[in-house]
């Protein structure tokens, strides 16, 4: 396993509405995150001297932009849901539309309203400006005449209507943008001069944020010369554990996952909770190991099945493979048992159990 490895590259997003899997983000720009706290000096004495420091008002800020537009990431940053079916507008096709007897064309699309009417503009190819016609409608058919149109003649002729086929959002003027569940994976890469997969992707760091509110701030800028990106912003809220004892509120989870790695790999001691066991004549008890990993790592109860365990000296005591021991009902004394890790057996501790009448 490589010692020095590298963050680089924009991330992949999952984005989360409840359970729903409303966006994959694959064509990322920025991924960014901004991790801040406020502190206060606590100073006092001669000189006002620097004792310590009380922090407050943490922060978690993200910010996503895609190359990409998706109508989901408006909407969520507008705190509203995507309907099915929205306002279209028709445009003829560039011959124009054919004019029948009497200067009458029929509409292809059922139109909508405008302004409480129902109207069309038209105009022929090389006139200048656009006229307006009402529309008349005799059962599901509906048609415009063009005065003096003569059949045959072609009009470029435009209206609205409602096109069942598209998606559509409503700009409320008041609104809350949707908190979703966040997650994003970048690449790692590995920082050895020595290793020769040192050009490839070493692992990944998965960052989990279980509560982002989007800010619900949006810019398109559409220039004649670039796309329009389109971005998420926020923060992370604190949200309580379900799964732990913890009592305070957490951002998130991030998580550095190392490609064929095992935790074994890190293991540099262990250490079982009762080591130290007194027990009465056919009484049991099961050993609790935890491995201690190398670095910062915090130690970790781990399963019996990755254990082996063994008598090593002494009657009084016999252990089984699940790590349960238990005291003999004939002998009294002192038993040793060791505990190996099954993968790499360099690493044992011992436990003591006394057994008393």
């Amino acid at each position: 396993m490589a010692e020095n490895r590298f963050l680089a590259g924009v991330g992949r997003a999952l984005l989360f509405d409840g359970n729903n899997l409303i966006g994959v983000a694959k064509t990322l720009t920025e991924s960014t995150f901004n991790f801040s706290i406020s502190n206060e000096e606590i100073r006092g004495g001669q000189g006002n001297a620097l004792f310590g420091k009380y922090f407050h008002d943490s922060n978690l800020g993200i910010t996503l932009v895609d190359a990409m537009f998706k109508l989901e990431y408006l909407a969520a940053n507008l705190g509203v849901d995507i309907n099915m079916g929205g306002l279209s507008i028709y445009e003829s096709p560039s011959a124009g539309e054919v004019v029948g007897a009497g200067g009458v064309i029929t509409l292809t699309n059922a139109p909508t309203l405008m302004n409480g009417s129902l109207l069309a503009w038209y105009k022929k190819p090389s006139d200048a400006n656009w006229s307006i016609a009402t529309i008349a409608q005799s059962g599901s058919s509906y048609t415009i005449t063009i005065p003096d149109g003569t059949a045959g003649d072609a009009y470029c002729i435009k209206y609205f209507y409602q096109n069942e086929n598209a998606r559509s959002i409503i700009i409320n003027t008041q609104y809350v943008p949707k908190t979703l569940h966040l997650v994003i994976m970048n690449d790692l890469f590995s920082g050895d001069s020595s290793d020769i997969g040192s050009a490839t992707r070493y692992g990944r760091i998965i960052t989990d944020i279980p509560s982002f509110q989007l800010d619900g701030n949006q810019d398109l800028n559409l220039t004649a010369t670039s796309a329009a990106t389109i971005s998420l912003t926020g923060n992370a809220l604190g949200v309580n554990s379900d799964i732990s004892c913890e009592e305070a509120p957490y951002y998130g989870t991030m998580t550095e996952e190392i490609f064929g790695s095992s935790w074994i790999d890190n293991v540099i001691a262990l250490a079982i909770e009762n080591s130290d066991m007194d027990l009465s004549q056919g009484e049991t008890e099961t050993l609790l190991v935890r491995t201690v990993f190398g670095g910062s790592v915090a130690s970790q109860r781990k399963d019996n099945s990755n254990f082996t365990f063994a008598v090593e000296s002494g009657t009084s005591a016999t252990v089984s493979e699940a790590g349960v021991v238990t005291a003999s009902s004939s002998a009294t004394g002192d038993t040793i048992i060791s505990v190996t890790l099954t993968d790499k057996n360099s690493i044992v501790a011992y436990a003591t159990v006394s057994v008393s009448a």
